[in-house]
């Protein structure tokens, strides 16, 4: 899938679906970002939707109305690795791992790793 630069305000949008461990009616991003009008939030939905950034992911109630709630379908890491170079995306990696302050962290790292390595030795 090819990936666009988000818009300021698409990309503050996003923030908020990135942050969510729920799906999200428009209602409920307009409680997270007061300063942005309802009209923007919708306008925005509807975009983020042509672009297959976020999707409907069921019906909600908002006081006594039904709304239709989003999530995200692209992860914060999946957007900024489309545009990062191969070498940049190991030079973010190394430097993480370097600078990691708890052991756990590192363990999953590992087991990422070792999983890949299962997975590309399969191949």
């Amino acid at each position: 899938m090819k990936v666009s630069h988000l818009t300021k305000r698409e990309n503050e949008i996003m923030e908020i679906f990135w942050q969510s461990n729920k799906p999200l009616s428009s209602n409920d991003i307009c409680l997270e970002a007061p300063h942005i009008s309802k009209n923007t939030v919708q306008a925005v939905i509807r975009k983020l939707l042509s672009m297959k950034f976020i999707e409907i992911a069921g019906l909600g109630y908002n006081k006594n109305a039904l709304t239709r709630e989003f999530s995200p379908c692209i992860s914060q890491a999946e957007y900024f690795d489309n545009f990062l170079v191969r070498d940049t995306s190991y030079e973010l990696a190394a430097n993480f791992i370097r600078h990691a302050k708890d052991i756990e962290t590192l363990e999953k790292i590992e087991a990422l790793i070792q999983e890949r390595k299962q997975a590309l030795a399969a191949e």
